[in-house]
């Protein structure tokens, strides 16, 4: 008895969707799609836009001229969710960072989530751009149904005909607006966890985000011209376009001042913690030693056994890693490793100092400077990252340096 009480423990649990018509599995797992815990809400928002695209193009591009009549209720419907799905996107996004106080009640009405929107001071030109693009698309589909009931039902609730004052509509019309759709809604998503992700830094104003000021600072003269007649031009194109007052114009400039990044927009570079150009530079020309430019082609090729060549490799690295592990300081070279991954990474600037010090304190001590310095100098993208990297720490002219390298 005790043995058949083993057996059946062991014994594998039923699939209980092994009979499921809509959600049991092949063996074939081709065409297996991440839903539930395996997807996202950006599935979501996705989806429904382009299952309304590809389904209006398929009928139209296949001539499928029986099928308008049906269709058609389908396409509208999927457009409209994906524009609800996408304003709630965005207003929960921006309640949850404190940039509006409070959503509206869950509900269908898209109106209502366009206005707030519409209405509130969302810090960013951008943002706002997104949103009044999305507009006429909002009203177009809240006045054929204010609800979400006329495209899914064919009498709404009041027991009325659904789109009684409508009688046609134009696939080759919804199609290219629905092009125009795909697109807005894309780039309001991607705004919003842009916008987001900047409000992690203290770059910004309480009424500019960090990309406002990044576009301000392009906008304004150098340091050096302060005090001739163009800044005050630019300064009443800037209060005008970005609607500011002069004190919060005054604000933005002070945040302006005092960042890496942006300063050096505007002339006024900043040195890097611990490494001096010139060592930085040296360190570039060792790392060319292992990855040489490129040059010629196969007339160039020598045969070389492979044994000779991976000793020739090793001496050098060994040559490299020796050489920057005698002059490379740990602080310089927890810094190089951070320029490298600001670069690599496209990090904010604004918290570079911690970052470096992040760095150094993650160098284990199993780990001497030789293996540290081996890891980064092996990275073939080492140096577009470097060049990358330096512009937004504030020295633009280093890492055009760099470009002759």
């Amino acid at each position: 008895m005790a043995q058949a009480d083993a057996a059946k423990q062991l014994e594998t649990p039923a699939d209980p969707l092994a009979d499921d018509p809509f959600f049991r599995l092949s063996n074939d797992a081709t065409w297996n799609a991440c839903i539930g815990k395996q997807g996202s809400e950006e599935n979501y928002l996705d989806g429904y836009i382009e299952a309304a695209s590809v389904l209006v193009k398929t009928v139209i591009d296949n001539n499928m001229f029986e099928k308008r009549d049906t269709v058609v209720l389908a396409i509208l419907y999927n457009a409209r969710h994906a524009v609800e799905l996408t304003l709630k996107f965005a207003v929960d996004r921006l309640v949850e960072v404190g940039v509006l106080s409070r959503p509206v009640p869950r509900n269908h009405d898209i109106s209502a989530y366009q206005q707030l929107l519409s209405g509130a001071d969302l810090g960013d030109e951008e943002l706002r751009k997104h949103v009044r693009a999305l507009e006429p698309f909002v009203q177009s589909l809240a006045r054929i149904d204010e609800d979400g009931q006329e495209l899914r039902y064919h009498v709404n609730r009041d027991e009325i005909q659904s789109l009684s004052t409508y009688s046609l509509a134009n696939l080759e019309v919804i199609r290219d607006s629905l092009d125009a759709l795909s697109e807005i809604i894309s780039d309001l998503k991607y705004r919003i966890l842009d916008f987001i992700d900047e409000r992690g830094t203290v770059a910004r104003t309480t009424r500019l985000s960090r990309q406002d000021l990044i576009c301000i600072a392009n906008l304004m003269p150098p340091f050096g011209r302060w005090k001739e007649k163009v800044f005050d031009e630019k300064k009443q194109i800037i209060l005008s376009r970005y609607s500011l007052s002069s004190n919060e114009f005054s604000k933005a400039i002070d945040v302006i001042k005092n960042n890496r990044e942006m300063k050096a927009l505007l002339g006024k570079e900043t040195g890097l913690l611990y490494l001096p150009d010139e060592m930085l530079l040296w360190v570039v020309r060792q790392w060319r030693k292992l990855h040489p430019i490129r040059e010629g082609g196969a007339s160039n090729i020598v045969a070389v056994n492979k044994a000779t060549i991976q000793a020739i490799i090793e001496n050098s690295e060994n040559e490299v890693v020796s050489a920057l592990r005698i002059y490379l300081t740990n602080e310089q070279l927890a810094e190089l490793q951070a320029i490298y991954y600001f670069g690599r990474d496209k990090l904010f600037p604004e918290r570079y100092e911690e970052y470096v010090e992040s760095v150094r304190q993650q160098h284990k001590p199993n780990r001497g400077p030789a293996e540290q310095i081996s890891r980064l100098i092996h990275k073939t993208n080492f140096l577009i990252a470097l060049k990358q990297g330096l512009p937004r720490l504030g020295r633009p002219s280093l890492s055009a340096q760099l470009s002759g390298l």
